[in-house]
């Protein structure tokens, strides 16, 4: 209505991908052609049960081709090719030709929370993703693009374990909040 180039850009996991309101919310897009960058963030499990138990047709993405919503698989491991393809569809969406749809493809090395033990996954598949670790892949390709050397990332990472060392031992040492804060900033 402003006319402004703002997107929203709207995060489904793959286990959400069955569930009937994103196809709601995939008609009422395209139909008013809604600045919208769906991004399905695809780690192969629903909480524990494996897409391809769960979903039928292994491209989530084009699940929005049913509402004429173009879009996409990018290799979520490769921070490069995310930033690429995001580029790519926001720019789709900016210039007011409807929503888009990217799947991330990426993978979640432990469970779906700390009651889950993920033991639906075997040792061999865990192996398979190590040489796919996004951190390690992006480390590579900055010292590849001379972005930076390997002295300026390890004082990054040093940096890093340092302030998060720091905001663990803040919120160790913190009291713990006050029981009538608990319904403080809530919204009813």
């Amino acid at each position: 209505y402003e006319g402004s180039k703002n997107i929203c850009r709207t995060y489904i996991g793959d286990g959400a991908m069955n569930n009937g309101q994103v196809f709601e919310s995939f008609n009422l897009a395209s139909l008013w052609k809604l600045p919208v960058l769906y991004i399905i963030e695809n780690n192969q499990y629903g909480m524990g049960t494996s897409v391809s138990r769960a979903s039928a047709g292994s491209d989530l993405y084009k699940r929005g081709e049913a509402f004429d919503i173009p879009g996409e698989i990018v290799d979520g491991m490769n921070v490069f090719k995310v930033r690429e393809a995001a580029y790519k569809a926001g720019n789709y969406v900016r210039k007011g030709k409807g929503p888009y749809i990217l799947e991330v493809q990426t993978y979640r090395y432990r469970g779906h929370s700390m009651s889950d033990p993920a033991k639906y996954r075997t040792k061999e598949e865990l192996d398979s993703y190590k040489t796919k670790d996004p951190i390690q892949i992006a480390h590579d390709e900055i010292l590849k693009q001379k972005i930076s050397n390997k002295k300026n990332l390890e004082k990054i990472n040093t940096e890093v374990i340092n302030k998060i060392k720091e905001a663990a031992e803040y919120a160790l040492e913190s009291p713990f909040p006050k029981d009538e804060d608990l319904y403080k900033d809530v919204y009813i």
